[in-house]
């Protein structure tokens, strides 16, 4: 009908996100024959990638195996917006309260060398995943918002920190004329990136330095032995010396982690390309990253072939393990046009064409974690809630020196040493996390104060 607004063509994708539907190399054949090995990786994400590399340029020669239940990069590290950041936690204000002003600067150093060590990597082995570094603006569309600006640069001081910088409202506007943006910060060292072409050139990477990587092989058992661990697979097994859970989200099938994790459904659209009279419309000529403030955030960028990405908003908390029909919501994707068609009123013109969403796993303090299932044996390396793109990276240099049993300034980071929260029991999980999703999320639509069981929730947070 004449007038109405363009719906999106959800259907289009024939997988997980966009960016795996583009065109890749055959997947690896899945494991068939029963090997041993030195160290053996359960998925084929980021952490697993990155543990994997590490592991085989620390001990040249060294067996290691990486088990993968689908293709790599099905899971979270396939299906997010590209955005590699220093964030660990749900913000700085939000690390400094949870772990100190000396040890979030510790964090915070440690992610600005590792974002620099992904560019070096992905530059010295000609991975093309359409990187830049434009670096990240967070802004502000509220009153409750601009108090969490204020908190970050507070807490940018407190921990002597340089690489937060105020931006006024203008600024914002000149960087990007996106509606309702009142202020905001920018931080130079942020990365933007093709994910699943990230994580393909991981595999890539990790093949020439040894590592035997097998796709389409879910592990089915592990049991652990006085000096090996046996991975069963549907067709084969892995004795190996040491074994490492990276599987995030799907790891919440591991009993000893049930009452640590939980599952938070994303989700993104995707805009056609747009003309050059659109892009002038909205500018954007830095093409940064941007993320508001919000509890639950949006986040949106353009990507390498001229379209916006535009994601967030609502994210349902379960306390079961990822559940595939969950990935895809009319309503949800309904809702983030809504709000992207809020910010950019100038792009009315401009078709919705996709959308996808996938499971992220969430702990209560939204640190991820790396410790023992089993001492000197298996190791989990996990909970990066939405985050993960940057973290992993160091996450695989921590996870290298815990099985190598090295004592290193990266071993002695809250990563490892800060205990994870507990859920509540199994009975009230499924019930706290819902209401906890749901007057956050009517926190965020009705701006910051949604009755005292938000303003609680928000304390709690902030």
């Amino acid at each position: 009908m004449e007038g109405e607004e363009p719906q999106p063509a959800w259907g289009r994708l024939d997988k997980p996100s966009y960016w795996l539907s583009q065109p890749a190399r055959p997947a690896r054949a899945p494991l068939k024959e029963n090997v041993s090995a030195d160290f053996a990786i359960v998925g084929g994400g980021f952490t697993g990638l990155w543990s994997a590399i590490r592991l085989a340029e620390a001990v040249p020669g060294a067996r290691v195996v990486v088990l993968e239940a689908r293709e790599v990069g099905f899971g979270a590290s396939g299906r997010n917006g590209g955005f590699a950041m220093t964030m660990v936690g749900r913000n700085l204000h939000d690390l400094v309260r949870k772990v100190g002003p000396w040890a979030a600067r510790r964090i915070h150093l440690e992610m600005v060398a590792a974002l620099g060590e992904i560019e070096r990597f992905c530059a010295d082995e000609a991975i093309d995943c359409q990187l830049t570094h434009p670096g990240i603006l967070t802004v502000s569309n509220g009153p409750e918002q601009d108090q969490r600006i204020d908190q970050d640069l507070r807490a940018a001081r407190l921990s002597g920190l340089d690489d937060f910088r105020e931006v006024s409202g203008p600024e914002c506007w000149e960087m990007v004329l996106a509606h309702g943006v009142r202020r905001g910060h920018f931080e130079e060292h942020g990365l933007l990136l093709d994910p699943a072409a990230l994580a393909r050139g991981l595999r890539d990477a990790a093949e020439r330095r040894g590592v035997e990587i097998y796709e389409n092989t879910p592990v089915t058992h592990v049991d652990t032995h006085p000096y090996r661990v046996q991975l069963a697979t549907p067709l084969a097994r892995v004795d190996s010396r040491q074994a490492l859970v990276a599987t995030n989200a799907y790891a919440r099938v591991v009993p000893q982690l049930r009452r640590y994790l939980f599952t938070v459904c994303a989700y993104v659209t995707l805009s056609a390309p747009l003309s050059r009279q659109q892009w002038e419309r909205v500018g954007w000529a830095g093409g940064m990253g941007i993320e508001d403030k919000r509890v639950m955030p949006h986040f949106h960028r353009p990507t390498a072939d001229g379209r916006i990405l535009w994601g967030g908003r609502d994210a349902p908390l379960l306390a079961g393990p990822p559940d595939p029909a969950r990935d895809s919501d009319p309503r949800i994707f309904r809702r983030l046009g809504e709000t992207f068609r809020a910010t950019f009123p100038q792009l009315s013109d401009l078709r919705l064409e996709y959308g996808w969403g996938g499971p992220v796993g969430g702990t209560v303090a939204c640190i991820p974690h790396a410790g023992w299932l089993e001492r000197g044996r298996v190791l989990y390396a996990l909970g990066y809630s939405g985050h993960g793109v940057g973290p992993s990276a160091l996450m695989g240099k921590v996870v290298r020196d815990l099985l190598l049993g090295r004592e290193t300034a990266l071993t002695n980071l809250p990563l490892v040493t800060r205990r994870l929260t507990p859920l509540p029991p199994p009975p009230l999980q499924a019930r706290v996390l819902k209401l906890s999703q749901r007057v956050l999320q009517r926190s965020d639509d009705q701006g910051g104060d949604a009755g005292p069981l938000a303003r609680v929730a928000l304390r709690l947070l902030q």
